[in-house]
């Protein structure tokens, strides 16, 4: 006999992903690690997880490979979804920097920043100097720009 396939809809599909969210939450709070992302894509059998941690001292094979198993076990535990997919990795060398604690944990690394200048939009390529409560400082090619934290656009590490 074939397993039916599960869909879920409206007001459940919401309150599902909720709980799955709230598990890896608690997941990575336990285990000390800052969840950078999380994703829920709920398609019956073919549901599938994403999650990327963080941490100060930076995410290995092993952590992601620690996280993964714990978390498929609390998920398991609760039993709020049957079959899905797990993926768990790290935020990556190309990742986002947003906020002033980003930019001071990765001060002197190489940063491509889009950002807004009056009715202009431009971009600087360098390195993060200083980071204060409602700036960054870019040392680039062209010198040091300073950028306030409510006019970038994007801000990526650029390894």
């Amino acid at each position: 006999m074939a397993t039916p396939t599960l869909f879920y809809y409206g007001q459940g599909a919401v309150q599902l992903k909720e709980a799955i969210h709230k598990v890896i939450g608690d997941t990575a709070e336990r285990l000390g690690y800052r969840l950078y992302e999380a994703g829920v894509l709920l398609k019956g059998a073919n549901s599938k997880i994403v999650v990327k941690i963080d941490c100060r001292a930076g995410v290995t094979h092993l952590d992601c490979e620690r996280f993964s198993k714990e978390l498929s076990a609390a998920l398991d535990e609760a039993g709020i979804l049957p079959n899905y997919s797990l993926e768990v990795s790290s935020p990556g060398l190309d990742r986002a920097v947003s906020t002033a604690d980003d930019f001071l944990r990765f001060a002197g690394s190489p940063v491509k920043v889009v950002y807004q200048d009056g009715d202009d939009r431009k971009f600087v390529k360098g390195v993060i100097g200083t980071a204060s409560g409602d700036a960054v400082t870019v040392s680039g090619e062209r010198g040091d720009v300073t950028i306030r934290y409510d006019a970038i656009v994007s801000a990526n590490l650029d390894y």
